[in-house]
């Protein structure tokens, strides 16, 4: 097989992957009051949320501030819906301040959004992290979520246009 060829199937079987991801049921008639999200140490508190922009291919979202007694120690993001685009840069966005680094923090966040994903019918969530990330490739880990590939980013991608050139796409059962 030349690389040409190999080239080809590796975009023909991510195709089929796109295809079978925006295939996923998902409802969004308008956002959720969301509930109380705590796990005793951590709370979620909902501070945005952010319409679909169609001209954009965005779809709509919740961004959440992670906390800590009375202190913001992160944020999260959930993307409600399946797009070719979502699936480079997935449904779930996170990142943890530096001190606050190394506590499961992430990982303990991403388990507290599930019924806000599950009001909107979402049964598979896509996290993605840049191949070198490997804080994030381990906070994928602790959840369970299965490696699907190493991605080469396309052109097109928003994260190819911030220098970004390949991705590890997870996928998480809730």
């Amino acid at each position: 097989m030349t690389i040409y060829e190999i080239d080809r199937q590796i975009e023909a079987e991510v195709e089929k992957e796109i295809a079978y991801y925006n295939a996923q049921p998902c409802n969004f008639n308008n956002f959720i009051e969301v509930p109380a999200l705590s796990d005793g140490e951590i709370f979620l508190i909902c501070t945005d949320k952010t319409p679909a922009n169609p001209e954009k291919k965005w779809v709509p979202g919740y961004i959440l501030a992670i906390c800590k007694g009375g202190e913001k120690i992160g944020e999260i993001s959930l993307r409600i819906g399946y797009t070719d685009g979502l699936y480079y840069a997935g449904q779930i966005g996170y990142s943890i301040n530096e001190a606050h680094r190394g506590n499961n923090y992430a990982a303990r966040a991403c388990k507290l959004i599930i019924p806000i994903a599950k009001a909107h019918s979402m049964a598979k969530l896509l996290i993605t992290n840049n191949h070198t990330n490997t804080a994030s490739k381990r906070v994928c880990e602790k959840l369970g979520a299965k490696l699907v590939r190493l991605v080469r980013l396309p052109e097109w991608s928003d994260l190819y246009q911030q220098g970004q050139r390949y991705e590890n796409i997870y996928e998480w059962s809730i």
